[in-house]
């Protein structure tokens, strides 16, 4: 019997066929039921809480295996996600100062201002990704119910701009190739072609956002300032401060 088929079946079971008690063929029907179960058996969704509850309570080596090293993985992804985070809020810090040459709550209040005269669409959807980025950057400097509220603001204003994406006809949609802990990636990209990105655990999102083929294009930590480099470009004559 190879040894990779005993060690995918259980203690008692193969200890149970070392001593002769049991057939190779029921040892073989176990094995492939468990590895039935492991492959399919899917994390999607979970947190890492919750899978560590799994590996532990599983009898199947084979998904306590996959399980494990999911947890690795997701561990690995949280890591990267803080430090992430933490570059974040030292350029949300440094906005907050330069945006655009005033800084970003003034930004947001002209863009306010400009949307209700002009009531442009444009203006109004590009002030709607930047209070969603400004949400989603915000949270991290939170714990608790104020970070679930502000994130529920963020989860709001992705919901609402659906169908103004739509209208205008720009490019969105959603996929599930995230790259860390969360259910979707949001794609929206800016009529320059400039691609912003946001993670959401909104189960529900799918039924406002097209899925799409599309790829993260590395840049991290960088949505905000595309943002303000359009911004910038599009309702300011000077150009965004450093």
């Amino acid at each position: 019997m190879e040894e990779a088929i005993l060690n995918g079946v259980g203690k008692k079971m193969r200890l149970s066929y070392l001593r002769g008690q049991i057939s190779d063929s029921t040892i073989i029907a176990m094995y492939k039921k468990n590895k039935k179960e492991a492959d399919s058996f899917s994390v999607y969704g979970f947190r890492t809480r919750e899978i560590e509850r799994f590996a532990q309570e599983t009898h199947n080596p084979l998904l306590r295996e996959k399980l494990l090293a999911c947890i690795d993985k997701k561990r690995e992804q949280d890591k990267k996600s803080s430090e992430q985070n933490q570059l974040s809020l030292t350029k949300l810090e440094n906005f907050k100062k330069t945006a655009c040459g005033i800084g970003l709550r003034k930004v947001l209040r002209h863009l306010d201002k400009l949307s209700k005269l002009t009531r442009d669409p444009e203006t109004r959807l590009i002030q709607m990704l930047l209070e969603t980025e400004f949400a989603n950057l915000s949270a991290k400097q939170h714990y608790g119910k104020l970070k679930g509220l502000i994130y529920e603001r963020k989860s709001i204003l992705l919901y609402q701009m659906a169908d103004l994406l739509e209208a205008m006809g720009w490019k969105y949609g959603i996929n599930s190739e995230t790259g860390k802990n969360a259910c979707y990636l949001v794609y929206v990209y800016l009529p320059n072609g400039v691609q912003l990105t946001w993670h959401c655990n909104e189960y529900a999102i799918y039924e406002c956002y097209p899925p799409i083929d599309a790829e993260w294009d590395g840049q991290v930590c960088m949505t905000m300032e595309k943002l303000l480099t359009y911004i910038s470009n599009r309702f300011f004559d000077t150009k965004m401060a450093a």
